[in-house]
């Protein structure tokens, strides 16, 4: 079915009115977001190529509870049947609140606002009604490490060194840290600013239990980094910020390094559990990026 076809069906499920105009905004691995504009105003109309239903409910559950705890989050947009979900030919649809703003600078002001709404989000206290594990863990690299040889597109040095560096993180990630509900991708093109003010925190979709360190090193790579290399300065204002909301255990602190350098692993990992079975350059060069990037971490001795 056409695009504007499909919009226009799926809006007669809601008080909108008829649809003025649409336009793309991101086209991710995930997901696809558009702006759509009615009589109504603005709203963000996002077609999930990935999740399932289930997944996608657990995502809109766990906003329904985030927002009475004031995280900032995009609210999800009822049907007028009391319905959230549009199945589509495309996918699933879930339209949302669209907030005005703009992906942040990094700098100081942006991860001072990032820092304070992870912590937030770490002392969430109902993670246990939310029990779903980590598309993104150690157990996972391990089997991918043992299908490189049955892969259709090979990188031995990508190989080489994902091996390596599993090893490596394998003994400190299994170290007992406090758990709860993060989200798994706190970078800059998930997040809504204003003028450095955090309006926002958007994408849920990877939301899940797991340690704690998880979000906060995953945070630090997409908000403390810059040209790729870690900056001390924002890392230490994140780290200011975060000890407010939630003081981080003497334990944490010594593990956080390899966490840091588990939040880009980890995204590695994700990406080419997907490039080694469909060629992307695009991702190819992501994989690249994040390679380099924990290999200058532990070049540097931050691990020390």
């Amino acid at each position: 079915m056409e695009l504007i076809t499909q919009i226009k069906k799926v809006i007669s499920n809601y008080n909108f009115g008829k649809l003025r105009k649409y336009e793309i905004l991101s086209d991710g691995f995930a997901n696809i977001n558009y702006k759509i504009t009615t009589p109504k105003g603005n709203f963000l109309y996002r077609i999930c190529k990935q999740q399932t239903l289930e997944y996608i409910n657990y995502e809109l559950n766990l906003l329904f509870e985030l927002e009475k705890i004031d995280i900032p989050i995009a609210k999800a947009i009822q049907r007028s049947d009391g319905n959230y979900v549009n199945e589509t030919t495309d996918g699933a649809v879930v339209i949302y609140e669209f907030i005005e703003g703009e992906k942040p600078e990094l700098n100081n002001e942006s991860v001072f606002e990032i820092a304070g709404a992870v912590a937030k989000l770490s002392s969430f206290k109902n993670w246990n009604d939310f029990p779903r594990t980590n598309v993104i863990n150690i157990d996972k690299c391990f089997s991918l490490i043992g299908k490189f040889d049955k892969v259709k597109f090979k990188f031995p040095e990508i190989f080489n060194y994902f091996e390596e560096y599993t090893n490596f993180l394998y003994n400190p990630l299994s170290e007992h840290v406090p758990i709860g509900i993060v989200h798994g991708d706190i970078f800059p093109d998930n997040t809504i600013f204003n003028n450095n003010k955090l309006l926002a925190i958007i994408d849920f979709e990877e939301a899940c239990c797991d340690n704690l360190l998880f979000d906060v090193g995953m945070t630090i790579n997409g908000f403390c980094f810059i040209n790729n290399e870690l900056n001390k300065e924002l890392l230490n204002i994140f780290l200011k910020r975060y000890n407010e909301f939630r003081k981080i255990k003497e334990t944490e602190l010594e593990l956080l390094p390899y966490y840091i350098l588990w939040g880009a692993h980890g995204m590695l990992s994700w990406h080419l559990e997907r490039l080694v079975n469909k060629e992307n350059p695009e991702q190819l060069l992501r994989v690249k990026e994040l390679m380099n990037r924990a290999i200058l971490i532990k070049k540097n001795n931050f691990l020390n």
